[in-house]
């Protein structure tokens, strides 16, 4: 193929349904299914995670209205899943009797589409109606009324064709609606700009505006806070991934602002305005540091007072991940040395006081969210790399935690262990990770081993049950790793800012250095150490493929940014500039082209074999990353780099637990073939 046909076929790889690409795709994923999944290998594996995925025994879990428990469930007679429900009462015995609301593989048998069932809001207070949101993969979803008495949906009613729309309920005949109608009711980066209030009998873009945002945001959204005595509705404008404005709703319909700092996040607690900060605030002679939990009187706070009582301040071991309120108090999430534990807050006399702490020992994590806003009665999910997950259920106003539901083991555990570990960065700071491996490993520098990692938008890598990876994995002698670099949020604001924008490259270094650390301590050679990662963790790998080659022996880079010099121009990518830079900016442009891939990948070089995957209705990274990727590659003469692109799958998972293990089992059939023993 000539440079330029090759830039023209590059061109057809941007479009996700044009048919060159996709029959180039075909091609590329028949040469994956030739290669890694003929074999008795491939098979077992698929087996085990096929098993694991469809266990009657796995917890079905539910949201809760009023007495009923609302489960979405998926298996082998249920490909695509049912909507159900059962009472709470039932929902705690071990084998609930469930009520099938929505069955999702009868209704495309009706409709001849293949939907995929992305969550329901159901109408407050009675629950009766609800908004059913399906997707044919991507992000993008069909909205439709839904009634849930008869179960059916409801003809005349809601309803908004696929797109990126938002809607909540005002009341039974109102929405609040951010539509996605294309042209000018998007942002650039592809979201909605305006939010209206929407009444039954109405055509959606008729309905009556209450706030528009510029065509620069991101993206505006609303909701309504339903919660008894203390009914607001709020209205959101992102100005870019970080930033944001927030209004309330007056009864006059008229817009109050909330004055917090524009990188702050505000959520609501009866008569509290709660303030989560990420840069430090100086109010008159007060600092309140980045990382803390704020909390005022929201209408003191309108009128101009600021004498905020501090709920959370973070230290150098723990941040703040979330908050839940119940009827009475506040359950935060927090993080401290990347395991999440527990801290119960409440008001007595119109003071803020510490309940207690909850936590797990050995690595288990522990997070808690109200059941209701009525009551103080919550649930607590608590797991570890090795421990299966487990739902409790708990009453603050009676001090009871019990546990109600136990997943399955998907292995045994007692073989093995998890240890912490910290490795140096170029720049001198201790980079957290954790280890999973047999007991009493020998440190001979042979054992297969799989390094995990994120790095961005300041998700935090905390330890979660590897399932079925204990017998495809831990049990055939591998060692898998999951880093905590920078980039993250697993010590609060200050670790995610540090790999922002042109310090980018330090979320790599850390990577790299994990990786040279278990080199070093001998648990592994480069040729027996593979990276895996998805999304913003695509575009890590990408970066150790182009930057640290020769750490590696195989690597999985998933759903990934790659092409950093043009990731803004395709569908959601400039809702990602305040992450990662403008390349329209001269100055930006240089150093995002430092961290691209797709412009660094080189015929002169040595690369460890690569897997790419992709999702054709991927509509918020675009699968023109991966494919660029792998074509230019293996137009420049790289044989041992390949493509799996899932044509159902959107940015998460492949819809169907059949299509889950396949992909998974692809994948680890992949590593063990890389990393064998020549």
């Amino acid at each position: 193929m000539t440079h330029s046909a090759h830039q023209d076929f590059l061109l057809k790889l941007e479009s996700p349904q044009n048919a060159a690409a996709l029959k180039w795709v075909e091609k590329q994923n028949q040469r994956i299914r030739e290669r890694f999944t003929g074999d008795e290998q491939f098979r077992q594996i698929q087996k085990t995670i096929l098993l694991s995925l469809n266990d009657k025994s796995n917890i079905p879990w539910g949201e809760h209205y009023h007495d009923r428990v609302y489960n979405f469930w998926q298996d082998e007679y249920h490909p695509r899943g049912i909507w159900r429900r059962t009472p709470e009462a039932d929902y705690l015995t071990e084998e609930p009797e469930w009520e099938t609301v929505l069955d999702i593989d009868r209704l495309n048998e009706q409709e001849g589409i293949k939907w995929h069932f992305q969550r329901a809001k159901l109408l407050y207070p009675a629950f009766t109606r609800a908004l059913i949101f399906l997707s044919q993969g991507g992000d993008a979803c069909e909205i439709r009324e839904f009634d849930l008495i008869s179960k059916t949906f409801i003809q005349p009613g809601f309803f908004l064709a696929e797109s990126k729309s938002a809607v909540d309920w005002l009341d039974e005949d109102t929405l609040l609606l951010a539509l996605d109608a294309g042209g000018d009711t998007l942002t650039a980066s592809g979201y909605p700009r305006c939010v209206s209030r929407w009444r039954r009998g109405t055509e959606p873009d008729e309905s009556e505006r209450l706030y528009r945002g510029q065509m620069s945001d991101m993206m505006v959204a609303a909701w309504h806070d339903h919660r008894p005595g203390f009914e607001r509705t709020v209205i959101e404008c992102c100005t870019d991934f970080y930033r944001s404005h927030t209004y309330l709703l007056t009864e006059a319909g008229t817009l109050e602002y909330i004055d917090i700092p524009d990188d702050a996040s505000c959520g609501f607690f009866n008569e509290w305005l709660l303030v989560t900060l990420v840069s430090c605030w100086q109010i008159a002679d007060q600092r309140y540091p980045a990382g803390a939990l704020l909390a005022v009187r929201l209408a003191d706070f309108q009128q101009g007072q600021r004498n905020f009582t501090l709920l959370f301040t973070p230290d150098e071991h723990t941040m703040l991940q979330d908050y839940s309120p119940t009827k009475n108090y506040l359950l935060l999430n927090l993080i401290r040395d990347v395991v999440n534990e527990v801290e119960i807050a409440g008001v007595h006399n119109g003071q803020w006081h510490r309940v207690k702490t909850v936590k797990l020992p050995d690595f288990t994590t522990l997070s808690a969210y109200a059941l209701n806003n009525v009551s103080d009665r919550y649930l607590t999910i608590s797991c570890g790399f090795l421990q299966p997950y487990s739902l409790s259920y708990g009453d603050i106003s009676d001090h009871s935690l019990h546990i109600a539901k136990q997943a399955p083991a998907c292995f045994d555990a007692r073989e093995f262990g998890v240890t912490q570990h910290f490795a140096l960065s170029a720049d001198g700071i201790p980079i957290p990770y954790f280890q999973i491996a047999v007991k009493g490993l020998e440190l001979t520098g042979d054992h297969p081993t799989l390094l995990y990692g994120y790095g961005g938008f300041e998700v935090s890598l905390t330890p979660e049950y590897i399932g079925p990876k204990g017998v495809t994995w831990l049990q055939r002698g591998g060692v898998y790793v999951v880093a905590n670099i920078r980039g993250g949020g697993e010590y609060g604001p200050a670790w995610h800012q540090a790999a922002l924008k042109q310090h980018r490259h330090r979320a790599y270094e850390d990577f790299a250095a994990i990786a040279a650390d278990l080199i070093t301590r001998k648990v592994t050679s480069a040729a027996r150490l593979a990276a895996q990662g998805g999304s913003n963790g695509g575009l890590l790998i990408g970066n150790m493929l182009t930057d640290y080659p020769e750490l590696f022996g195989a690597l999985v880079c998933e759903v990934p940014l790659l092409d950093m010099t043009n990731y803004h121009r395709w569908l959601a990518g400039a809702s990602w500039i305040a992450e990662y830079g403008d390349p329209e900016i001269a100055e930006e442009r240089q150093w995002l082209t430092k961290y691209s891939p797709y412009d660094n990948v080189a015929a002169d070089k040595y690369y460890p074999p690569v897997l790419f995957t992709t999702g054709t209705r991927d509509d918020r990274v675009s699968p023109a990353h991966a494919r660029k990727m792998v074509a230019k590659m293996q137009h420049q003469g790289h044989s041992n780099v390949w493509l799996y692109e899932e044509t159902d799958a959107g940015h998460g998972n492949a819809p169907e637990n059949s299509q889950k293990a396949f992909y998974s089992a692809l994948i680890e059939a992949f590593l063990w073939q890389m990393l064998k023993k020549h």
